[in-house]
């Protein structure tokens, strides 16, 4: 196994730890980020730790090089849109931007790496 492989797994099992972190216990997650307990953040952040759960899950269980790249493409745009969003959304709190934005920016640096070594 490549460079490139073992940094699409590592992300891939990332993901789909963050994202089974956050939808079981989003008062946990939340809490982590520095953001407040309110049902609304709850619930958002269980949506999103489905969708990062479906996507780890699906990078895992991907099979072959060109369905794996494309996957891994998808994911390190939208870490990248994700921290682009997340720093600039205006009245989070600070902490909530800057954790976000950094886990977001270590996926999509860690995606980028790996599609320049594959």
């Amino acid at each position: 196994m490549g460079v490139a492989e073992d940094i699409t797994k590592s992300s891939a099992i990332a993901g789909l730890t963050f994202g089974v972190v956050a939808a079981l216990t989003p008062r946990l997650f939340a809490g982590l980020y520095g953001m407040s307990n309110a049902p609304d953040t709850r619930a958002m952040t269980r949506l999103w730790g489905t969708r990062t759960a479906v996507i780890g899950t699906a990078l895992l269980l991907s099979e072959g090089k060109s369905e794996q790249r494309r996957l891994m493409m998808m994911t390190t745009g939208m870490s990248a849109a994700d921290t682009i969003l997340i720093a600039g959304a205006s009245g989070a709190p600070a902490r909530a931007r800057a954790m976000g934005a950094l886990t977001s920016a270590g996926f999509a640096a860690a995606g980028a790496y790996a599609l320049t070594r594959s």
